[in-house]
């Protein structure tokens, strides 16, 4: 759940969205306090996609530490 970064409430208005790679940006103002923030939504497809990223350069750098053992 989003909350405001000030109040803590969790209702807002969405201002502004951007598609970014992999991700949404969206501006948004607070319907309690007025406060506007940023937050980033990722896909599930965006997170599996860094999760093997992540796995294959970890396994790459266990390789070259201890020889494919």
């Amino acid at each position: 759940m989003i909350t405001c970064p000030t109040c803590g409430h969790t209702e807002s208005t969405v201002k502004q969205s951007y598609d970014r790679n992999g991700f949404y940006q969206r501006r948004r103002v607070c319907s309690n306090c007025g406060t506007g923030y940023i937050t980033r939504e990722y896909s599930t497809d965006a997170i599996k996609a860094l999760l093997v990223q992540t796995q294959e350069k970890a396994l790459d750098v266990a390789t070259k530490l201890f020889g494919g053992r």
